[in-house]
């Protein structure tokens, strides 16, 4: 068994300690709770990428604030039917649809009177930002139009204030950047340890993870690598994670090499990419020189010989295709540097089954 505990790797989970969101949860605090505590009404528009920590911020903080309302607009079509599940939530239903604004505010503030501060969190608010801008002005206004003390925390991928006007009033915008490959590297090295068995992994493991996941910058995607990585490990009765139980995870996210994509290649590219394939199945990468010599021994069992130039033509190539990744490295001993070349979206052993398929059919 590889995975021990679950729950640490699921997308919804929000664990003990936030790495790296100090300063997003001091700004929320001091922006929103804080002034709504003290009977101020505040709206902030959290924005950022998908898995750099929004709603996970805001949930962490909700362990500590009994104020915070939680909602997700995709369940709901506007504002006012979000609005209404509010009341329906906060022990007052509403007898029927489509109550107007006035009534919504003044049985809410009946609600807050009694019940306190209110935050109203509104996560996945997109569409809503785009689509309905008067029950957007009603929410960002409920404060002076019908003296209701609300603040709002919007949470959205896109950056919403580049089509907002000055009518909503005073918004607070609080964005939220990508991780690291460092940071990445930080976040599911604790969720490793929490959810997986001791010796399942190695840290060269997460690492590769991390670097897979740092251009996109998203916690999210890296968390979804280990999990899957994970379970695939577990379906070959492994005892530990294996590069290419990654590179099947990655398969699975963003499937990008397909037989139709291999279909665009020659024999002679395919070759290339089968030699690479056969170096890489100990290996995250591997040097362009390694590669020429692999090359000559595969192409002697093919009958066929392709010159360094050639080679590298067909390696930039791949790389155009985004078949293959590369990096340049440093050799060492101040012995210059050299290019090294990966795949990362599908397990070298199943890519090689296929493109040796391929080439008996050509």
């Amino acid at each position: 068994m590889i995975v021990s505990n679950p729950v640490p790797l699921d997308i919804s989970y929000v664990p003990q300690k936030l790495f790296f969101r100090d300063d997003k949860i001091a700004a929320i605090r001091s922006s929103v709770l804080a002034p709504s505590s003290s009977g101020i009404s505040n709206n902030i528009i959290i924005h950022g990428d998908s898995g750099t920590g929004k709603t996970s911020t805001v949930k962490f903080l909700m362990r500590d604030s009994k104020s915070i309302i939680y909602e997700n607009a995709l369940s709901f079509k506007n504002v006012k039917a979000l609005l209404e599940h509010v009341l329906s939530r906060l022990g007052k239903p509403v007898s029927y649809r489509g109550l107007s604004f006035p009534d919504i505010f003044s049985t809410l503030n009946s609600v807050i009177s009694f019940r306190g501060n209110t935050v109203l969190v509104i996560d996945e608010a997109t569409n809503l930002l785009k689509s309905d801008t008067d029950g957007l002005y009603n929410l960002f206004r409920a404060s002076e139009i019908y003296g209701t003390s609300l603040s709002t925390i919007l949470i959205s991928m896109e950056n919403p204030f580049s089509y907002m006007d000055r009518k909503y009033g005073t918004v607070v915008e609080l964005k939220f950047n990508k991780y690291s490959g460092s940071e990445i590297y930080r976040i599911i090295s604790e969720r490793a340890a929490l959810s997986l068995e001791d010796g399942a992994y190695t840290d060269s493991i997460l690492k590769y993870i991390s670097e897979i996941s740092a251009p996109v910058g998203s916690a999210r995607f890296a968390i979804e690598l280990l999990q899957k990585a994970a379970y695939m490990a577990e379906y070959r009765l492994s005892d530990s994670i294996e590069n290419d139980d990654v590179r099947s995870a990655v398969s699975l996210i963003n499937p990008y090499i397909t037989e139709s994509k291999l279909s665009l290649l020659d024999r002679r590219e395919l070759l290339v990419l089968l030699s690479i394939c056969s170096l890489l199945s100990d290996k995250l990468s591997v040097d362009v020189h390694t590669v020429e010599n692999q090359v000559k021994l595969t192409g002697e069992s093919y009958s066929i010989d392709i010159k360094k130039a050639e080679m590298y033509r067909i390696i930039r190539k791949l790389e155009s295709m985004d078949i293959v990744s590369s990096t340049i490295q440093g050799r060492g001993n101040r012995s210059g540097v050299s290019k090294h070349v990966s795949i990362n979206d599908v397990p070298v052993s199943i890519l090689s089954i296929k493109i040796r398929d391929i080439i008996a059919r050509l």
